[in-house]
């Protein structure tokens, strides 16, 4: 027993020295981000066999999104819309609207409120479904996914020689402060997004003055995709802090105005503990009941935890727990139980061998137990 805790305590140690770095997790402050943009795709179809028309045919589409994205407030406006007509006056439509804001109302306590609007119509049906939510929160629980990234890159940049010691914490912050703003870059800069993008962080990495040459090279620019783009290895979700919120959802129209129904009480509760750049815990924990004689009998609870163990881009080791009740009046509760593990082992040009296992119960029902593994070896 003492010999597998002190093997797991230098499990932990030899991790934490690997990526002692000048960064933390909790360093990651969301970056100011902001964009918008409108874009219409037309095409006009025609075709004549003869004297007789064959395909006459217009169609089109509309998308339009803005956002602000910040700590302290953020909102979000996304619609998708298409619709065609023919001659023969055959036409249809399909049409999405999005809104969301979130605003800390009293920033030094940790209070937020939050909105959100929905609408979505079809031509087959009368009239388009719409609900708004709204609530308000407490808490702090930051998404620092695009500092893990940041970090990766630099993992792979001292291996290689690229640089000759860690970035100043300032450089890679801004450098995550970049790779938080896709959105932003893809919204600006449409399919070339990705060239200027990744231009942007090499000129943070040069500026930083650490690295061995002026130009970083072509290796530089592939590293940077694979991390950015998942290719060959996994950046996990990282987050920090916590926060808990009660929404009140309130369906307003239902398609072919049908009675829209009454509202649903939500509350759900967040929370991380980043141990250090390769170990994290996240938990999460949702519960839903509708607002009318049915409030708390009929009700739909989920909880779930994740441990993730990540070392570089070899060692890639995550295992869920899900639980989950559905509960409706009159009728017997339904549980169930999920577990998965997977485990994901790389060696660039040599090895790829992973495994994925899964467990899952519900009652009065058997057990489900499955296993898949894989593996790529390059014998020469």
């Amino acid at each position: 027993m003492k010999k597998s805790a002190s093997l797991i305590f230098a499990l932990v140690l030899t991790t934490y020295s690997i990526y002692s770095q000048n960064v933390k997790v909790s360093d990651y402050v969301v970056p100011v981000s902001q964009a918008g943009t409108m874009r219409f795709d037309g095409n006009w179809n025609f075709a004549q066999n003869g004297d007789t028309v064959t395909s006459n045919i217009a169609s089109g589409t509309l998308s339009a999104t803005t956002f602000y994205s910040s700590l302290p407030l953020a909102w979000f406006v996304n619609l998708d819309a298409s619709g065609s007509s023919s001659a023969r006056n055959n036409s249809n439509y399909n049409i999405s609207f999005n809104a969301s804001f979130q605003k800390y109302v009293l920033e030094a306590e940790d209070w937020f409120g939050f909105s959100k609007y929905s609408a979505v119509g079809k031509n087959t049906y009368a009239a388009p479904a719409t609900d708004v939510s709204v609530g308000f929160g407490y808490g702090r629980y930051i998404n620092a996914t695009a500092l893990a990234k940041a970090v990766r890159i630099e993992s792979h940049f001292l291996s290689e020689g690229v640089i000759y010691e860690y970035l100043p914490k300032a450089a890679i912050l801004k450098i995550a402060s970049i790779i938080e703003k896709e959105n932003e870059y893809s919204s600006l800069y449409g399919s070339t997004f990705e060239t200027i993008w990744i231009r942007d962080i090499e000129r943070e990495i040069q500026a930083s003055g650490i690295a061995l040459d002026e130009s970083l090279g072509a290796m530089a620019t592939l590293r940077i995709r694979q991390v950015l783009f998942g290719i060959n290895e996994r950046v996990n979700k990282r987050y920090y802090g916590w926060a808990t919120n009660i929404g009140f959802l309130f369906p307003l129209t239902t398609y072919n105005k049908k009675k829209a129904g009454y509202p649903n009480l939500s509350f759900n509760a967040t929370y991380s503990i980043p141990l250090n750049w390769a170990l994290q815990v996240n938990s999460t924990t949702e519960i839903s009941t509708p607002m009318d004689s049915l409030f708390f009998q009929d009700v739909i609870g989920r909880s779930g935890i994740d441990f993730i163990y990540e070392l570089n881009n070899r060692v890639n080791i995550v295992s869920s727990y899900r639980f989950a009740l559905i509960k409706s009046s009159g009728m017997i509760p339904t549980v169930s139980n999920y577990i998965n593990l997977s485990f994901w082992y790389y060696i660039e040009n040599n090895i790829n061998f992973t495994v994925n296992s899964n467990y899952s119960k519900e009652i009065n029902k058997p057990k489900q137990i499955t296993t898949t593994v894989g593996l790529q070896y390059n014998l020469y």
